[in-house]
């Protein structure tokens, strides 16, 4: 029985902004700048009658509900691939995060059982596939950095010169996505990130001004109802991070720092606080040999 593993890396955004509702359907455009980081779940594929997944730890739900699971039923019907597949989860991105640890599962199936199935897909082809199980899978596709725009589809290069390290720090807090949508259409007034001075530090290397062009729309939600996620961004600054940012719709914040080194001064500091930490660096860059 034919077998493959990959990895399904994890992301953070570095700059995230939310713009009008498509008239058609209510989707809201987005602009991001999204990197892949180390951390990683491990997927493990094998070709089987029927499609099936499994988790560990284990997740509840109905197998249905599953990106993953969706995505392999979605490459089977598309392309009249006539078996199935087992997939096997390993977690180690912490669920509804922020970090897109589902969307990154979905894009492991979707481009990992095309090379079991030997489907045959285009990059473009699985992308278009992508987007119809949700706005981050697109992105994990390629899993490169990049400036995503329209509803996740638009995905366009950019050059990061080095790994950026990042130490994240994930506090129990439950949100609905959807729900933090919804919240963000009543805000009166919105800061919007400057992503073109983002990502000309990225291009250029310099930390300082990556860390200061750091932003997200929607911590004006998340903040004020959570005060545990500002209190990690100021922890994280007051032990040295370079700068601090809650990633997608949250709970998750990420501290930029200098090196490794100062990686691991900061997460021991965090120790006391309550929240899952690791130390990550960015991966896929124009100076990152992965």
């Amino acid at each position: 029985m034919e077998q493959l593993t990959v990895y399904s890396h994890a992301k953070v955004n570095l700059s995230l902004d939310v713009l009008e509702k498509r008239p058609e359907d209510g989707y809201h455009y987005i602009r991001t700048v999204m990197v892949p980081i180390s951390l990683a779940d491990r997927v493990v594929l094998h070709e089987s009658p029927e499609i099936s997944v499994t988790m560990s730890p284990a997740i509840e739900g109905p197998a249905e509900a599953n990106l993953a699971f969706r995505a392999a039923q979605l490459l089977r019907d598309t392309t009249g691939y006539a078996g199935g597949a087992s997939i096997h989860v390993e977690k180690a991105i912490p669920v509804a995060g922020g970090l897109a640890g589902g969307s990154t599962n979905a894009a492991a199936a979707l481009t990992g059982l095309n090379r079991l199935w030997g489907t045959g897909l285009t990059q473009p082809e699985l992308i278009a596939l992508a987007i119809q199980l949700g706005s981050d899978v697109p992105f994990f596709v390629p899993s490169r950095p990049a400036r995503v725009e329209g509803i996740g589809e638009r995905l366009t290069p950019i050059v990061v010169k080095r790994p950026l390290w990042l130490v994240l720090a994930t506090p129990d807090v439950a949100k609905s996505t959807g729900n933090v949508f919804r919240l963000f259409d009543e805000l009166r007034h919105v800061d919007r990130p400057d992503m073109a001075a983002l990502e000309a530090a990225l291009a250029g290397g310099d930390l300082v001004a990556v860390a200061a062009a750091l932003g997200n729309v929607f911590e004006a939600v998340m903040l004020p109802r959570h005060p545990e996620i500002g209190m990690l961004k100021r922890a994280m600054l007051d032990l040295g991070a370079l700068g601090a940012l809650m990633s997608g719709a949250g709970p998750t914040v990420f501290g930029i720092v200098e090196d490794e080194t100062a990686g691991r001064i900061l997460e021991a500091g965090l120790g006391s606080l309550n929240a899952r930490t690791s130390l990550v660096r960015t991966i896929g860059g124009d100076g990152d040999g992965d």
